[in-house]
């Protein structure tokens, strides 16, 4: 068994042991139809009872759906239900009330149908100020999610689609061209099989960095996503970013072509440090600000287009801050409650 699938959830269960309990279910034959599982069954993982129990039932209910014959034994039908559990087992429950139950049933069918879930607690993945967070995906694919980002993940049996709310995301994503991996943020579609990259969306732009292979980048929403992929072709423009290239798309107007990005690694950031090269003021306050507790603000619009060079470590916010009027015409100050306001020095002249 690999790393991977020893991985486990809040309740101690490893995912290859999840992935194999519809399959387990479909198999045993209960006396008079019973919809409650056996008792070695329920004491095998060491998962509370009530969560077992759960489990158990839906996947006796699955059969119910018109595509679980198709599903039964497939990737994507042990996939889904692997996430049905992790989600559970992520809330905590300190019980499975009948309500909480119906809505889980509910969340099944939507799974099945391919429809994109958002939970009411919000996306399915959330890192606070400075956290960096390994998500394991079900299909192999690792995520690595910087700090202040937030992610949602929906797999088909088409296609492994993503979301990135807000903030920045590496992917290492599992060659499987059965099902391509669709990365949406902000608008923005990236579209790849198997690679290495990274994304970063500021709420604004997108800015996709290749580590390894090819990924193809459109403008697209989750909607477009399915229509088929000529309708796509003839109606969105394409840009290829291969290995050793970064592509910055714009909210609007057309698309820049990538460039070189000279040494600089993708996903530095997983190794606490955050590197550029003549880059606006503006994108690298929003960067740190994410690792930062308290506000960065930026006077003016002419201040934030200010270009520099510049690398500093995540923990070294404030000595990054503290040097900027060395090379930029800054003044740097600080309200009570921690805020930091970049100012234009006024003797520099505008």
């Amino acid at each position: 068994m690999s790393g991977k699938d020893r991985k486990q959830n809040g309740l101690g269960v490893d995912r290859a042991t999840v992935a194999a309990w519809p399959d387990q279910v479909h198999h045993t034959k209960m006396e008079g139809e019973k919809d409650e599982p056996p008792e070695s069954w329920l004491n095998e993982s060491g998962a509370p009872r009530r969560h077992m129990k759960f489990a158990w039932r839906e996947a006796t209910r699955l059969p119910e759906h018109p595509d679980y014959a198709d599903l039964l034994g497939t990737p994507t039908f042990r996939e889904r239900f692997v996430e049905i559990w992790h989600r559970l087992s992520e809330a905590r429950l300190p019980a499975i009330s009948a309500p909480r139950v119906g809505l889980a049933c509910v969340v099944a069918v939507l799974i099945f149908s391919g429809v994109w879930i958002l939970r009411p607690g919000g996306p399915d993945y959330v890192t606070q100020v400075a956290e960096v967070r390994e998500v394991p995906l079900v299909d192999g694919s690792v995520v690595t999610l910087g700090a202040r980002s937030a992610l949602d993940v929906a797999f088909t049996n088409r296609e492994r689609q993503v979301r990135l709310a807000k903030g920045e995301a590496f992917f290492a994503v599992s060659h499987d061209p059965e099902r391509p991996f669709i990365v949406l943020a902000g608008g923005r579609r990236i579209r790849v099989v198997g690679t290495k990259f990274n994304v970063k969306y500021d709420g604004n732009r997108v800015r996709v960095s290749v580590l390894e292979g090819v990924v193809n980048v459109s403008r697209g929403s989750a909607a477009s996503d399915r229509s088929s992929g000529a309708d796509r072709s003839a109606a969105t423009p394409t840009v290829r970013v291969v290995g050793g290239q970064q592509l910055m798309v714009p909210a609007t107007g057309p698309f820049a072509r990538p460039q070189s990005l000279h040494g600089a690694e993708p996903g530095a950031w997983r190794k606490g440090r955050l590197d550029y090269q003549d880059a606006p003021l503006a994108e690298i306050v929003s960067d740190a600000a994410r690792y930062y507790p308290h506000a960065i603000r930026i006077s003016s619009p002419s201040l934030a287009s200010e270009r520099l060079t510049t690398s500093f470590r995540t923990t070294q916010i404030d000595q990054m801050l503290e040097t900027l009027p060395n090379t930029l015409p800054i003044i740097v100050r600080r309200d009570e409650d921690g805020t930091v306001r970049l100012e234009r020095n006024a003797s520099a002249g505008e």
